[in-house]
C-alpha cells in the first residue's frame, strides 16, 4: 500500500552567538559593512558557540518538535539528520541524535551529507520510505558552516549562519501534503563550492576552508531552478500565480530577488527571512516554512526550491490540507 504523505510540523534551534555584519565584527569601514549588508540583505547571524557543534542544534530542534507536537519517540520509524558539518566523520550526526533521545532500535536512521538542497533531497528520501513503511518519521536540517568559515573572506562569513530544522513526516492527513518532490544534480560543478582541508583528501596551493565561486552559483541558479519549477508544475497543470508561497532557500537576498525577478512573482509569493538569520543552508527551507505555516488556508499551494552545493537543486510541492 502507497500512502500519502505530510509535514506536520517542524521544531527550530539557533546557533548561540549573535553575529552582526558590521565594523567591529568584520573589520571593515561602517560604510563598506553597510554597502555589504545592504546587497545581500544580511545584517546579522547565528552562529555556533565554540562549544555547540551540529548534534546540539540537532538535538535542541528534535526536542522543540516532539514537545510541540507530543510524539512519542517509540512511534518514530525513521530519523534522517542532514548535514555537511558533522561533529565526527564516523560516525553519523543521526547516531548520536538517536542515542541521545531513545528512539527505537527499529527506527530507519541515516545522514545525508547534502547542502542547500538538502530540505529537498531529505523530503524525497524519509517521503519514498513512508510511502511504503506508513507512521511517523523526522527529517533534521543542521549546520554549522561558521566552523569553516576563513575569518577574513567576507563573502562568506557574512552569509553563513547556524541553525537546526527538525521536521516531522507523516502518513496521517494533516499539515502539508506532499505533492510532488523532484531532486538534480550536475556533478561537474564540484569545485563551485567547496571546504578545502575539511576532511581526509589534502587541498594544496588552497587555504583550509569554505571556498565559493559566488557569480558561478549565481548564474547556474538562474539557468536550473526556473526551468526545474516549470517542468514541477507543468506536470501538475498549475501556473505559478497558483502558487501561495515560493520558498527559495535563503541563499541570500540579492540572489532569491533575482530568481524571483526572472520568474516574474509577486512579492507577496516571496517570503524572506535572511535579514537576521543569513544562509543557514538545508535549514534554511524549513525555518522559513515553519514561520509561513500558522498563515496558510486550506488548499494553498507551497512550493520549497533549494539549490547550490554540488551542484545541487530539487522541488517540493506542498498543498495545505488542514489541521482538523
Amino acid at each position: 500500500m502507497m500512502h500519502d504523505v505530510y509535514i506536520h510540523d517542524i521544531g527550530t534551534a539557533l546557533g548561540g552567538i549573535t553575529e552582526r555584519n558590521d565594523a567591529a565584527t568584520l573589520g571593515q569601514s561602517e560604510a563598506e559593512c553597510q554597502r555589504l549588508a545592504d546587497k545581500i540583505g544580511i545584517h546579522s547571524r547565528p552562529i555556533a558557540a565554540p562549544d555547540q557543534y551540529t548534534s546540539d542544534l540537532a538535538r535542541a530542534a528534535t526536542e522543540a518538535l516532539l514537545a510541540q507536537t507530543v510524539v512519542p519517540t517509540e512511534s518514530v520509524g525513521a530519523l534522517l539528520v542532514c548535514t555537511q558539518t558533522p561533529d565526527h566523520l564516523i560516525p553519523g550526526v543521526s547516531s548520536r541524535l538517536h542515542g541521545q533521545l531513545g528512539f527505537p532500535q527499529d527506527c530507519f536512521v541515516l545522514d545525508i551529507n547534502q547542502g542547500c538542497s538538502g530540505f529537498v533531497v531529505g523530503c524525497q528520501v524519509i517521503a519514498n520510505w513512508l510511502r511504503t513503511a506508513g507512521g511517523n518519521g523526522i527529517l533534521v536540517n543542521a549546520d554549522t558552516y561558521s566552523k569553516l568559515i576563513r575569518r577574513g573572506d567576507l563573502t562568506t562569513r557574512a552569509l553563513f549562519g547556524d541553525a537546526a530544522a527538525a521536521t516531522l513526516y507523516s502518513t496521517q492527513r494533516k499539515g502539508l501534503r506532499l505533492l510532488d518532490c523532484r531532486s538534480y544534480a550536475d556533478g561537474s560543478g564540484y569545485d563551485a563550492f567547496v571546504a578545502r582541508g575539511s576532511a581526509l583528501r589534502t587541498d594544496t596551493g588552497t587555504p583550509n576552508g569554505i571556498c565559493m565561486d559566488g557569480p558561478g552559483i549565481l548564474n547556474f541558479a538562474l539557468r536550473k531552478v526556473p526551468e526545474a519549477i516549470t517542468l514541477t508544475l507543468d506536470a501538475h497543470g498549475l501556473r505559478l500565480t497558483q502558487l501561495h508561497a515560493v520558498l527559495f532557500h535563503q541563499a541570500n537576498s540579492f540572489m532569491v530577488g533575482q530568481l524571483a525577478r526572472k520568474l516574474k512573482l509577486a512579492t507577496e509569493q516571496v517570503p524572506q527571512n535572511c535579514m537576521n538569520l543569513g544562509n543557514t543552508v538545508s535549514a534554511s527551507i524549513p525555518l522559513l516554512l515553519k514561520e509561513q505555516m500558522n498563515g496558510l488556508r486550506r488548499g494553498d499551494l507551497v512550493m520549497a526550491v533549494g539549490f547550490g552545493v554540488g551542484l545541487s537543486w530539487g522541488v517540493t510541492l506542498l498543498e495545505y490540507v488542514g489541521n482538523d
